[in-house]
């Protein structure tokens, strides 16, 4: 990651070079075609600022500015299994087998939030990247990612969700990401509108089925933006790289239901419903911010 990095840096500092050597010796035909005559250059604004809303690598062992939210015997604790190069630690939440939840919670506008406003996606962009693995055993939590109706025909378990508020089932938000072998088939993890009851389209994650890579790191990245004029909102999901949705503009997407509690993401063990064993996540990393993040692109 550091070569990368100094490499964008080097390659980025010759495109200045190269730029400013052309401005000072461009020169623009004068219109009577008289001779090469050099034009004033018009003002270039400055680059848009990076703003993070939220931000931590766990350095500390401490959850930064989050919170965690936890029922059903769920916890989250500091780990050293896996980590992020420049961290010392992950968040390990787990839950125990049944149903219960252990998330990492960022909730604008409340909490360690509180100064925050209380929907950054409102008319802009709002960048969420999460990286996280999944612990041994993940999969054996919903008895495999295969149905098999004699064991798990109920147990599904949430990596994300995305609402305003501690809001249940298809009541606002954005969307989840998740697997449920048996209510919807056998086809890994997948993304899905919140708003399920309206739209429960499924978009599945690349190379998620039969097998969920524990151990692996996946590196999400969702793309946030209600447009107020138009009443309606647009998401866009990205995994390792890979376009899982770029949602048009529906009426549904981020819509609040009337609620005034502040946009809430939960990451990490997010829910687990009749689980058969232990439920593991470590989140590596997250952030928001109005800035594009590795592979993702900004709304059209």
């Amino acid at each position: 990651m550091g070569t990368r990095t100094n490499l964008v840096a080097v390659l980025g500092q010759a495109a200045v070079i190269a730029l400013l050597a052309s401005l000072g010796t461009a020169c623009l035909s004068c219109d009577d075609a008289t001779g090469p005559q050099c034009g004033v250059q018009p003002h270039q604004p400055p680059p848009p600022t990076q703003v993070t809303y939220y931000r931590t690598n766990f350095n500390d062992g401490t959850t930064g500015p989050l919170d965690v939210y936890a029922y059903g015997g769920g916890s989250c604790t500091k780990s050293t299994d896996y980590a992020d190069r420049g961290s010392a630690y992950s968040m390990k939440c787990t839950v125990p087998a049944g149903t219960g939840a252990a998330a990492l919670q960022a909730w604008f506008g409340q909490g360690r939030l509180s100064t925050l406003p209380k929907d950054p996606s409102l008319d802009r962009d709002l960048f969420e990247e999460v990286r996280f693995v999944f612990g041994p055993g993940a999969a054996g939590a919903v008895g495999g990612t295969s149905c098999d109706t004699t064991k798990n025909t109920n147990s599904q378990f949430k990596v994300h969700k995305s609402v305003y508020g501690q809001a249940g089932s298809a009541w606002n938000g954005w969307a989840m990401s998740q697997i449920g072998p048996c209510s919807d088939g056998n086809i890994g993890l997948f993304s899905e509108p919140e708003m399920w009851n309206v739209n429960g389209h499924t978009y599945p994650w690349p190379g998620t089925y039969p097998s969920l890579h524990e151990g692996s790191v996946y590196d999400v990245v969702y793309r946030y933006h209600r447009y107020t004029a138009r009443n309606c909102g647009t998401i866009a999901i990205w995994v390792n790289g890979a376009k899982v949705i770029d949602s048009p503009c529906w009426t549904y997407m981020g819509t609040t239901n009337g609620s005034a509690a502040g946009l809430l993401f939960w990451d990490g063990a997010t829910y687990l419903q009749n689980g058969l064993a232990p439920f593991v996540v470590y989140t590596l990393f997250v952030q928001a911010t109005n800035y594009p993040i590795g592979t993702a692109s900004a709304s059209p």
